[in-house]
């Protein structure tokens, strides 16, 4: 299986995820591959701490087996060089 932003990293940011980040904190485009890139280690980093996604949306935070799935995916995306 290839990584890749729209087909891998893209399906864990939901609108309502994209939402909040364009509204709050940051204030990056979660559906952006460059500015998630940028962002990569302060995602990795408020993924990893649980602080990320932030509780509001109907879909509701991730469970631990979904961030660690995502942690593996957004280090494989990191690791092929951000492909989109």
């Amino acid at each position: 299986m290839s990584i890749g932003f729209g087909s891998t990293i893209k399906p864990y940011f939901t609108p309502c995820y994209r939402a909040h980040m364009m509204k709050f904190g940051d204030q990056f485009d979660l559906w952006d591959p460059a500015q998630v890139q940028v962002e990569w280690q302060q995602i990795t980093d408020e993924v990893s701490a649980k602080r990320m996604p932030e509780a509001g949306c109907p879909e509701g935070v991730w469970d631990d087996h979904t961030r660690a799935q995502f942690l593996s995916d957004f280090q494989a995306w990191q690791a092929a060089g951000f492909p989109a």
